[in-house]
């Protein structure tokens, strides 16, 4: 199961980098990633946002790997390849 460590670090790191921005007069947070075009996501509070940015970026990245297309680089951090059964 280490493949699934790995896409865990990887996406762990790019939270990291989440830009969070309170929204709707102040009744939603809006979180996206730079970088990661189309992965953003909103919450009534920033945890909910944070979760919902994990599984929007999990979709993401999966969809990236099966297109061929490459994932950015994040410092410190293996970028996960996609695995041929």
């Amino acid at each position: 199961m280490r493949s699934f460590k790995l896409l865990d670090d990887y996406i762990d790191a790019a939270l990291k980098n989440a830009r969070y921005e309170k929204i709707d007069n102040g009744k939603k947070v809006y979180a996206e990633l730079r970088g990661f075009p189309g992965a953003w996501a909103d919450g009534k509070t920033r945890d909910e946002a944070a979760k919902t940015l994990r599984q929007v970026l999990k979709g993401w990245i999966e969809l990236q790997l099966e297109r061929g297309q490459p994932l950015p680089r994040l410092k410190g951090v293996q970028t996960p390849q996609l695995e041929s059964a």
